[in-house]
């Protein structure tokens, strides 16, 4: 690689991207709006009594607040403070663990069950924004790691895509409320998409570290040569 080249590659946006942050910026977003959904549909059932503790097929979702009024106007906000907080804040020292505690009060507050598999995943990712597992640092796993690195965007493509029309099933098709028994090919097709989603998103984390790692190579070599 010439002087010239390696010039070119620092410079590049998307070479140079940090793909665990982005994942992890992606997830928290689609997390606090889909928390905002849900927080809408309570402000619109009104000052009515919420069913606390226990689930509500009303919202999908179960909550601490008294009314539905209250519990989707909390939801709201939280939802907006974990999408600011993960854009801008997540890579920081303590960004992981407000992360958490965002995404724990919003599921309490009535942002709904779904997500919680997904906030987890994003929190554990989150955690090693900047530093990728050591076991893929090895030369004897550098080829196995240059293949997933090079798979990186299929992975990262294919899961949201699945996982969009996954959501996009559950939002049109299966709102909170609708009976498997007369939904019930619409709430496999959904499952199985967010299932896919699910898959591809592991395998993104993976590849994603991979990347990560090559990246910091990148630089590192960059930075001798200069």
């Amino acid at each position: 690689m010439t002087h010239s080249n390696l010039g070119q590659e620092k410079t590049s946006f998307w070479k140079d991207i940090n793909s665990t942050r982005l994942f992890v910026v992606i997830q928290g977003t689609i997390g606090g709006l889909a928390g905002m959904l849900h927080g809408i549909n309570e402000i619109l059932l009104g000052n009515k009594p919420a069913a606390k503790l226990v689930f509500d097929y009303a919202t999908g979702a179960f909550t601490i607040f008294p009314t539905y009024l209250s519990s989707g106007i909390a939801v709201v906000c939280l939802g907006l403070a974990l999408m600011v907080w993960t854009i801008g804040f997540i890579h920081r020292k303590n960004g992981p663990a407000i992360f958490l505690v965002i995404s724990i009060l919003l599921f309490l507050a009535g942002g709904g069950i779904a997500q919680v598999a997904f906030f987890l995943i994003a929190w554990g990712v989150s955690t090693r924004i900047n530093q990728p597992p050591d076991w893929w640092k090895s030369d004897s796993s550098r080829n196995s790691r240059k293949r997933l690195a090079g798979a990186w965007l299929a992975f990262f493509s294919g899961g949201y895509l699945f996982l969009f029309i996954g959501i996009a099933m559950w939002l049109i098709f299966t709102p909170p409320g609708a009976l498997f028994q007369t939904h019930r090919s619409e709430y496999l097709i959904c499952w199985a998409s967010l299932l896919m989603g699910f898959i591809l998103q592991i395998l993104t984390i993976i590849s994603g570290f991979a990347r990560e790692i090559e990246r910091q190579q990148r630089r590192k070599i960059y930075a001798l040569s200069h």
